[in-house]
């Protein structure tokens, strides 16, 4: 604390001594803020917020709440017009929905190692979710935020290190690091087709429903270049999307939550990078969110999921491929799908260990190719395709729905590894027709039998 308070103390001076606002902050030529029937809240009265769109498991989390815009964004030091440049420096905000640092288009704002500050609860959940108010680093209708090392510190409910809302808004930061210690506290986060870029930061976040990133509603897009990003809050994910994410070559922790989660119809890509969660992957759709697959796809690097599934698809349609290598680690359940959800897994040139899970309102489909390999049991009639070069091995009894591409040699299917198991097939799919409703032997002891 003796460093954020001295930070204040260095900040105020700066500020006093001309490091002011370039321009009227948005209060006068920005967005308005639109009418809303109910009495807004009090600047100076801290609100607990619910967060709509912070990292959630289903059914654990508060319903989202879609309330009019309420508040103007406020910031200590602004920027609306021209190109500003600053190197050190301090810049700190305390104020209920104040950023310490606003921009707003066609301004542009670049920074070479400053320090950051932002303390303060936001006065509404919407608010700081939707538009990125009261977070210490707002960029919006077209505004350009650059940052070159440093630091962004933020100790309030609903304080977002980095945000960009709205379309043609960017925030970037390459090194330093940006750390959140209060609930409903996103380290980089767009929304609105805004863009965050992340290269090579150190982002923690600590409190609840604070994920290192986040692409929220609207068509947020944010990108993750290297780096450590890590977070010890409950139901927080390391990167969320509700609109497009990419991750390249990072390292990425969620101690308490999941360590990737897809929202309703968005997209998550992660190329080289380690990903640490409870759960692996989450993908699942609140009402409300816009409809559509969610699409999760990984190359290369390691996805594990220390208390949970590797990948969880819950009432929405979850594509999700794996290729190039990727190696992946659960405490038994490689896939599990339910809520009436639908799963298709693609995986390519990666060897998978865990089972394969439907509940009775959902279905799945596996393919294998490339030299694929599936170590795992698949339960409630799950679909596989296989081709010549990939393999099952079977640790358990276990049930599919259609088989396809089974590589059968003198009544022997040599593609998959039965190790004494009994695996069966429903024989009355057309897809299945090839088996002719047949019994065969499995490579290594094991049957194929027709029926459920």
């Amino acid at each position: 604390m003796g460093r954020r308070v001295m930070a204040r103390v260095v900040a105020a001076s700066l500020l006093a001594g001309g490091c002011q606002a370039v321009v009227p902050s948005p209060e006068d030529g920005g967005r308005r803020a639109v009418p809303s029937p109910v009495s807004p809240v009090s600047p100076g009265v801290p609100v607990s917020p619910a967060s709509p769109v912070s990292p959630v498991s289903p059914g654990a989390s508060p319903v989202p709440q879609l309330t009019p815009r309420q508040f103007v964004a406020r910031g200590r030091f602004t920027v609306g017009q021209g190109t500003v440049s600053r190197s050190q420096g301090g810049y700190q905000a305390d104020g209920a929905n104040e950023s310490a640092i606003l921009v707003s288009g066609p301004g542009r704002l670049a920074l070479t190692n400053p320090q950051i500050d932002k303390t303060g609860n936001s006065a509404s959940s919407s608010e700081s979710g939707f538009f990125g108010v009261n977070a210490a680093v707002l960029a919006q209708s077209g505004g350009s935020v650059e940052i070159s090392g440093g630091s962004v510190t933020t100790d309030g409910a609903g304080a977002n290190g980095l945000f960009a809302y709205g379309e043609s808004s960017t925030v970037s930061m390459t090194g330093g690091t940006i750390e959140t210690s209060a609930d409903y506290s996103h380290g980089g986060s767009a929304a609105d087709r805004g863009r965050a870029t992340l290269a090579r930061v150190k982002v923690t976040t600590s409190g609840v429903h604070s994920a290192a990133v986040l692409a929220a509603r609207g068509g947020g897009e944010v990108t993750v270049i290297g780096g450590e990003l890590a977070t010890s809050g409950r139901l927080s994910a390391g990167a969320y999307s509700m609109g497009s994410v990419t991750c390249v070559g990072a390292r990425l922790e969620a101690e308490r939550g999941e360590g990737l989660v897809v929202d309703g119809a968005s997209s998550l890509s992660a190329k080289d990078c380690v990903v640490r969660g409870a759960v692996g992957a989450r993908m699942f759709r609140v009402g409300g969110r816009r409809q559509g697959p969610s699409v999760l796809t990984l190359e290369g690097g390691r996805l594990m999921a220390e208390k949970g599934d590797t990948f969880q698809v819950r009432g929405t349609t979850g594509l999700i491929t794996v290729r190039r290598g990727v190696r992946v680690r659960n405490d038994g359940r490689l896939l599990h799908v339910t809520r009436l959800a639908r799963a298709a897994l693609t995986v390519e040139g990666s060897a998978l260990d865990g089972d394969v899970m439907t509940d009775e309102t959902s279905s799945a489909m596996v393919e294998l190719r490339g030299g694929a390999r599936l170590t795992g049991r698949i339960s409630r009639a799950a679909a596989l395709a296989l081709d010549a070069s990939s393999r099952w091995t079977v640790t358990d009894d276990s049930v599919v729905g259609a088989l396809t591409g089974a590589q059968i040699k003198g009544g022997v299917v040599e593609n998959v590894i039965g190790n004494g198991h009994v695996v069966r097939y429903d024989p009355r799919l057309p897809a299945n027709r090839a088996l002719g409703g047949r019994s065969y032997a499995l490579a290594k002891g094991g049957r194929l039998l027709p029926g459920r």
